[in-house]
């Protein structure tokens, strides 16, 4: 028993003289820690560069279903034609020439207007689209039916659909 004491007192002295931080822990603990927040650094960063490349793509959806309904509600009119699909104002003879506008004008008189300056696309005076960068619009009639091909380009996606004429 005396030979367990002395073996216990002796231990419990050398673990006094070792307790504390000692600056090689410190050092050892600072890096793990950088290293563990510059990986959920890291990893936050990636989410939220994907998260905002998704914004951009769902937006172009929404623009794209509202210019959509907009040409079904045109194509589903009774005696609504394609009168004009133009390329430039100048044939327009709008008052600002240098601007690069290409439109489409139903014969009810309602028009689709992108101006590809501002990359807007207006339906009559209304902005219906944003970021549109490109535009074309193509008139079909081998099926024997009127179909209005429309070809939109948002900076992420492109969208395509065409658009029978109602009789």
């Amino acid at each position: 028993m005396i030979i367990m004491y002395k073996y216990f007192t002796k231990e419990r002295k050398n673990m006094h003289s070792k307790t504390g931080i000692t600056m090689i822990g410190l050092v050892m603990y600072v890096t793990c820690f950088l290293i563990i927040t510059g990986i959920v650094a890291a990893i936050t960063a990636f989410f939220y560069g994907n998260s905002s490349l998704m914004t951009a793509e769902l937006y172009s959806a929404a623009d794209y279903n509202k210019l959509n309904l907009y040409l079904v509600k045109e194509s589903e009119q009774k005696g609504n034609r394609v009168s004009e699909i133009a390329l430039s104002n100048q044939q327009m003879g709008l008052e600002d020439a240098d601007k690069n506008i290409q439109y489409i004008i139903f014969s009810n008189g309602d028009r689709f207007t992108l101006d590809s300056d501002s990359h807007l696309l207006y339906f009559n005076s209304v902005c219906i689209c944003e970021d549109v960068q490109s535009m074309k619009a193509t008139l079909d009639y081998s099926s024997g039916k009127e179909v209005l091909s429309i070809k939109i380009g948002f900076t992420n996606k492109s969208y395509a659909c065409k658009y029978t004429m109602f009789q």
